[in-house]
């Protein structure tokens, strides 16, 4: 029970959570956690030697800086991992997994049926844009066969709004998620 207490005691601890979830295969140094979730080195630093200490992350020094990433080897942490896009819920947890993704300008989230539906806006390239379909995808629960992926460069996507085109249109209809972006970038959908 006290282990439970720790581990959702904090609302920092819980940020610190989400995004390493939905970046379960990366390792981050705590400059690029605070970074990544504007809060301060000290917080992310008390943070992730709580997380550590309770076997949630693993932390290894590498050159000059600590990295962190999640413990999988630690039967509970899937289940951590559930619960903690459970309680934040996927749409942030996603935010997370697409935050600093390079030339990605916007993100929205349909789900239609069984098909998720990303659409992205930006100028990607292919690693990028695989990178984005694998994390969704581990997120979302879903074979990356089974995630439809609409991509728009800006100059095209911003024309579609201003024309008032079909398939924005049909996107406002489908009420989708915002997972990132700009607000001048997705105006015109809401």
């Amino acid at each position: 029970m006290d282990t439970l207490g720790e581990l959702f005691s904090s609302r920092i601890r819980a940020s610190v959570l989400a995004y390493l979830v939905a970046r379960e295969e990366a390792r981050f140094s705590l400059t690029e956690l605070s970074r990544a979730l504007d809060l301060s080195v000290s917080s992310i630093q008390h943070e992730c030697y709580k997380l550590e200490r309770l076997g949630v992350l693993k932390g290894r020094r590498e050159g000059a800086s600590r990295r962190y990433w999640l413990d999988r080897e630690q039967p509970f942490v899937p289940v951590l991992m559930w619960l903690v896009m459970t309680v934040i819920g996927q749409p942030q947890v996603l935010g997370y997994a697409l935050h600093g993704i390079d030339g990605l300008e916007g993100a929205l989230l349909t789900m239609d049926g069984e098909s998720p539906t990303l659409t992205l806006i930006g100028d990607l390239g292919l690693d990028e844009l695989a990178i984005v379909q694998d994390r969704v995808s581990k997120i979302l629960d879903v074979p990356e066969s089974a995630l439809n992926v609409a991509f728009y460069d800006p100059a095209t996507w911003q024309s579609y709004v201003a024309q008032q085109h079909p398939t924005i249109s049909a996107l406002r209809s489908a009420r989708p998620e915002i997972l990132a972006g700009a607000n001048d970038m997705l105006k015109g959908i809401f």
